[in-house]
């Protein structure tokens, strides 16, 4: 498939018209040529090397994407790229969406640690962090304000199983 609009035909979604941004694209097409193993059903990891779609149910409408940054780290540390397109932004698709993978996250035991990097201006992703309790990752050494925030998962208490009980703490 070439473009949103083709697979949104292909998977009887709504079509949109809406294309994935061209900077966005770039970073998706920089990711696969790194590990083009990577990005097959064949690689046990191929998860975190997957292109996630946001859907909303009733409508069938394609609203954003995320893509994991690879796959965890040796300490079970993995980032998180968001997108929710402009008309759907504010409606708590992001969180939910959050939610979801922490929920994974927490069941499957492949991570413990999620990464966010957003610019402070982004009153809507701080706004999602915030209600997630992530919190603010440290200054670099050199004392550069840091764009990113974490939360941790802990596997010794219950995943979460609905959205009103938040069971994961810092």
């Amino acid at each position: 498939m070439n473009s949103v609009s083709d697979y949104e035909r292909h998977a009887n979604l709504t079509v949109t018209g809406v294309e994935v941004p061209e900077f966005y694209r770039e970073e998706i097409i920089e990711a696969i040529q790194q590990e083009p193993d990577s990005w097959t059903s064949k690689n046990k990891e191929y998860l975190f090397h997957t292109f996630w779609l946001m859907v909303l149910k009733e409508t069938k409408t394609i609203v954003g994407q995320f893509e994991f940054n690879g796959h965890p780290n040796s300490k079970g540390e993995v980032e998180i790229f968001f997108m929710v397109e402009e008309p759907y932004r504010r409606k708590g698709i992001a969180t939910e969406s959050m939610i979801e993978i922490l929920k994974w996250g927490c069941k499957t035991k492949l991570f413990r640690k999620v990464f966010i990097e957003t610019d402070f201006r982004n009153k809507a992703a701080m706004a999602s962090l915030q209600k997630l309790s992530f919190k603010k990752q440290q200054n670099d050494e050199d004392e550069n304000p840091s764009t990113k925030f974490y939360k941790t998962i802990y596997f010794d208490e219950p995943c979460i199983d609905d959205l009103e009980v938040d069971p994961i703490r810092e």
